[in-house]
């Protein structure tokens, strides 16, 4: 069981403040590069938007958490548990995790799509996805999408959604209520209707292990992994056709 967190709910709204700022600087940011790469093809001004928004979220969320954890005189390693669970212990769970969930994901996005054309909406995947099938992409600028997706992205999202604000939630009392609004508020932040019902239950997951190896190297391990396979797919999806098709050809 995760042993309570002292945070101030203050400082946890003035975090998420701050990272909305963040947010909103990234997006005015990505518009203005949006003008100046207007003569540029399509797929490489997307690229540069995507990653000038990324950079606007994730670096300034590392520097606020820091400052958060220096407000309550505590570091890095004792605030997220890392002394709680071998590292080795914790990171192989994480990688079962992640693995397990991967299909489970996909089975559920598929269940989104099928909902949405139900009610008579257009599913649409994210501008990340859709900038890496632009087969325009180089290989330097994948990989840059790589380290963004598998290494910046669940450290930064792992350390708010379970690191700081299920903590805080959990320590009003109302445990169930800080599980699905923390786990809501993580699907939401992704801001795509098909990814929120996968999301939300990998979010349920990510809060098991949290909970269960009280480290939070555990829920980013398992991110990282889920996220590196959706990577993986992605990026190889031809020759992964092509594979399958070898093995198991359509007749």
């Amino acid at each position: 069981m995760l042993e309570e967190k002292q945070w101030n709910m203050d400082a946890v709204v003035r975090l998420f403040l701050l990272v909305m700022i963040s947010w909103g600087l990234g997006g005015v940011a990505a518009g203005i590069l949006n003008y100046f790469t207007s003569t540029l093809p399509k797929g490489q001004s997307n690229f540069w938007q995507i990653v000038i928004f990324a950079v606007f979220i994730q670096i300034p969320t590392l520097v606020w958490v820091a400052l958060f954890l220096r407000q309550h005189n505590i570091n890095w390693k004792d605030a997220f548990g890392w002394h709680k669970c071998e590292p080795a212990t914790a990171a192989a769970y994480g990688i079962l995790a992640g693995l397990l969930f991967f299909p489970a994901a996909m089975g559920l996005e598929a269940f989104s799509e099928y909902a949405m054309r139900l009610v008579s909406l257009k599913p649409e995947e994210q501008a990340a996805v859709q900038e890496l099938q632009d087969p325009s992409l180089g290989v330097l600028q994948k990989v840059f999408f790589g380290v963004m997706t598998v290494v910046l992205a669940p450290v930064v999202e792992e350390t708010l959604f379970r690191g700081i604000l299920y903590p805080a939630l959990k320590r009003l009392g109302r445990p169930r209520l800080a599980l699905w609004l923390s786990s809501a508020l993580f699907a939401l932040a992704h801001i795509n209707m098909v990814t929120f019902l996968p999301l939300m239950a990998f979010a349920f997951v990510l809060v098991y292990l949290y909970e269960t190896y009280e480290n939070l190297l555990a829920p980013i391990v398992a991110h990282a992994v889920f996220n590196a396979a959706n990577f993986i797919l992605l990026v190889f999806q031809d020759q992964i056709s092509q594979l399958l098709n070898h093995f198991f050809p359509m007749r």
